[in-house]
């Protein structure tokens, strides 16, 4: 069982690149079994795009109107044939998002500053600091997906996990990152190159935002 889990290691920290920058020693010690229920992505509500695609997600529009604030990233791996995979929920996605959360914080998607409001006519807003992005959205309860238009910026499909008053909504990392750039486009390039190098350096990843309602 050792080995396994030393050659799991050994996988993930070559996958890291090392302009990531991301704790691996959390990482390490979380395939040596330890656990923290208080950790951010060790309750996540999305266990894979796989389980959504699927049907599991039990999505009613009822579950998805309300206003939903930005409380941090969120990752899931699509394929258990990726790497890292078997690690979502663990502290190996846990490390990507935090990194994911400073990146976002310095182009002002951060707590107070960032969510979406789905109405019950199918009116939908992203708040964005001072600024709002009107659209429409439906919802695709068999693939829990909802499919949003925002004037002016992108049509998206987004992935979502309800629980309670808690959201998980995620994207294809292309999409995600055209939202960003939409979004953010007076900041520094610089910046939004460095998310699109972070999001784009694992394959079948999808990406998005813990929301709270």
């Amino acid at each position: 069982m050792k080995r396994i889990l030393i050659a799991a290691a050994a996988v993930l920290i070559m996958s890291v690149s090392a302009s990531a920058q991301i704790n691996l020693g959390s990482i390490v010690g979380a395939l040596g079994g330890s656990s923290n229920s208080g950790d951010n992505s060790a309750g996540s509500l999305i266990t894979s795009i796989t389980d959504l695609l699927s049907g599991k997600g039990n999505l009613t529009p009822d579950k998805i109107t309300g206003t939903w604030n930005y409380t941090g990233s969120a990752i899931t791996f699509k394929s258990s044939t990726n790497a890292l995979s078997n690690l979502a929920g663990t502290a190996a996605t846990a490390a990507i998002e935090k990194k994911l959360d400073q990146y976002l914080a310095k182009v002002g998607i951060s707590q107070g500053l960032f969510g979406f409001t789905f109405n019950e006519d199918g009116t939908m807003y992203v708040k964005y600091g001072s600024k709002t992005f009107n659209g429409t959205w439906t919802l695709d309860a068999g693939k829990s997906v909802i499919n949003m238009k925002i004037k002016n910026l992108i049509n998206m499909k987004g992935y979502a996990a309800v629980k309670g008053n808690n959201m998980e909504l995620e994207f294809d990392v292309s999409t995600l990152m055209k939202l960003i750039k939409s979004v953010t486009s007076m900041y520094n390039q610089g910046t939004l190159q460095t998310i699109n190098q972070l999001l784009n350096q694992y394959d079948q990843m999808y990406a998005g935002f813990k929301l709270v309602k």
